[in-house]
């Protein structure tokens, strides 16, 4: 990302503007009069001596007096030195008198923010709590005359629930209000111009002070911003370290300082995220206990049918406040992490055009004399990206060493570790083919064992099944001697059968002779009384009974 100046119309002061906002219209920091930034920057006016640069030793003061000086203490003050095109440099040997270390100008505290001395996200939770319970307090006046519809039934007449589910919805819009005002005021120093090119082309120990004092003339309010924060510990180390690979170092922590600010900042808010639906939760178990405990009460009075409608209205009741309560708790905690998330996501691209500007405007303009100095703002763009990589290369040597240093040390960690895994594993194969090898032992004496016992049992049924072999032999004997003793049977019977039979028919054809011969005689049966019958005396004739009865 470039950035370009311009001219505020209003105070005349100079904007460092990005190129995102081209086309658009931004509040001047200075005077707050609206800014129109054009789509195209304007161009950069040529210098005057082209190939020649003035430019100040570190031990130079400040290049324009202020009033009351006298030109011979100025011009004691000033070391200069004439730069051409060929690279040679011609400095004065007068050197001036000390100057007084120029501090940068304390932070302003604010009600809006909380304490510290550095930039921070956070916000004061005293006034946000003041602002929360307030507009609760308006909110439920406000709701108090229509309490007794659907929608001012959810706030008056559902339990104590939405009571501090309402007030913390309230405390964290408040917080999310104040955190808007100050990522307004943050966006707003993003168009101040912090180390303008006028002070100096480059940034060198002998120009913080200039750029210090340009910083403690900028608006008040923007000096507890990202941007100034960052700016000024940025030149602070580099005036201590007089290095430009410490100071990238330190900016990259400064960044992640930041960005853990931002991020940390939104934790109130996540707790309060979390404590709604917690909150609609415990609603909902009130109201489902009361209903219960109504319906229970009912069943166990045993009251009429009137008594009974009472109690089913209580228990609908309960249901109705659990779970409305739960409805409201969802919706605000809705109406909370949307807004809270769009917030979060501003502060996070807000840091990210605080590294950009630092990194366009801070970081490629550090001379500290070890890099090539003055003489890369005179060899193009290409010697600045080469200055700029050997210092970022130079940040990260150290680190390279110490993570030398620390990959050695992880690499004979990881043997260390990889021989005690490889032998740990080998006692554990050993330990595994002893188990193993116990396990086929008793496996195979099982199988033994199991073998002598099948094959006993395969005894035994070879044994039953001679016995009936022998058994079914003995009866295939029998059963062929029954079979010849039926045959002969059936010969003999057949035999008297076929006598008895040629007996009969004999008969007949006697009978059919006789009747034959009868022919038409005529027949008379005459009934014959039978002569008495003379008398026995035996055992069962009257004289027997008799004697017996003797």
């Amino acid at each position: 990302m470039s950035f370009f100046k311009i001219t505020c119309p209003g105070c005349n002061k100079s904007l460092k503007i990005s190129e995102s906002l081209a086309g658009k219209s931004r509040a001047c920091p200075y005077c707050r009069a609206t800014v129109r930034i054009p789509e195209m920057p304007p161009p950069e006016a040529e210098p005057a001596f082209p190939g020649i640069q003035v430019a100040e030793t570190p031990g130079s003061a400040k290049s324009r007096p202020k009033a009351g000086e006298t030109a011979a203490s100025v011009a004691g003050s000033m070391t200069p030195s004439i730069q051409t095109s060929a690279g040679s440099a011609v400095a004065p040997t007068v050197a001036g008198p000390t100057k007084k270390v120029v501090k940068p100008r304390r932070r302003e505290k604010s009600w809006f923010s909380s304490g510290g001395d550095s930039a921070s996200s956070d916000v004061s939770l005293v006034l946000s709590f003041l602002i929360g319970a307030s507009a609760a307090l308006v909110w439920y006046a406000a709701t108090f005359p229509i309490q007794d519809t659907a929608f001012g039934q959810l706030f008056w007449q559902r339990g104590p629930v939405p009571f501090p589910t309402t007030f913390l919805m309230f405390w964290a819009i408040a917080i999310l209000a104040l955190k808007w005002l100050n990522l307004k005021k943050q966006k707003d120093a993003m168009l101040l111009d912090v180390l303008p090119t006028e002070v100096s082309a480059e940034i060198t120990v002998g120009s913080i002070d200039r750029f210090i004092e340009h910083i403690n003339q900028l608006p008040g309010a923007s000096s507890d911003t990202f941007l100034i924060n960052r700016v000024v510990r940025g030149i602070e180390h580099f005036r201590v370290r007089k290095s430009a690979a410490e100071t990238v170092t330190m900016m990259e922590s400064q960044s992640a300082i930041d960005a853990n600010n931002v991020a940390g900042s939104y934790t109130i808010l996540k707790v309060f995220i979390w404590s709604l639906p917690i909150l609609g939760f415990i609603g909902t178990v009130m109201g489902v206990s009361s209903a219960v405990a109504s319906l229970a009460s009912s069943l166990s009075d045993g009251g009429s049918m009137d008594a009974m409608k009472v109690a089913l209205q209580d228990v609908f009741g309960g249901l109705g406040t659990a779970f409305d309560t739960t409805l409201l708790a969802l919706i605000m905690s809705m109406l909370v992490k949307i807004p809270a998330s769009a917030l979060q996501k501003s502060e996070e691209d807000l840091i990210t055009s605080v590294d950009e500007y630092c990194n366009e405007n801070l970081l490629r303009r550090l001379n500290d004399g070890r890099e090539g100095g003055a003489e890369r703002g005179m060899s193009g763009g290409g010697a600045e990206s080469d200055i700029f990589r050997q210092a970022v290369e130079q940040a990260l040597g150290t680190h390279h060493a110490e993570m030398e240093q620390w990959l050695s040390k992880l690499d004979t960690i990881g043997t260390h570790l990889t021989d005690q895994v490889a032998q740990g594993w080998n006692k554990v194969n050993k330990q595994i083919e002893v188990q193993q090898q116990k396990h086929v032992t008793v496996l195979h004496e099982q199988q033994l064992d199991q073998q002598a016992r099948l094959q006993a049992q395969l005894d035994q049924m070879a044994n039953a099944a001679d016995k009936i072999q022998q058994t079914l032999s003995a009866l295939s004997t029998q059963t062929a001697t029954l079979q010849t003793q039926v045959n002969e049977t059936f010969s003999q019977t057949n035999t008297s059968l076929s006598n008895h039979l040629s007996g009969v028919q004999s008969g007949l054809s006697s009978l059919s002779g006789v009747l034959e011969k009868l022919g038409d005689q005529q027949v008379v049966v005459q009934q014959v009384a039978a002569a008495p019958e003379p008398r026995r005396n035996g055992w069962f004739s009257k004289k027997s009974r008799a004697n017996g009865r003797a």
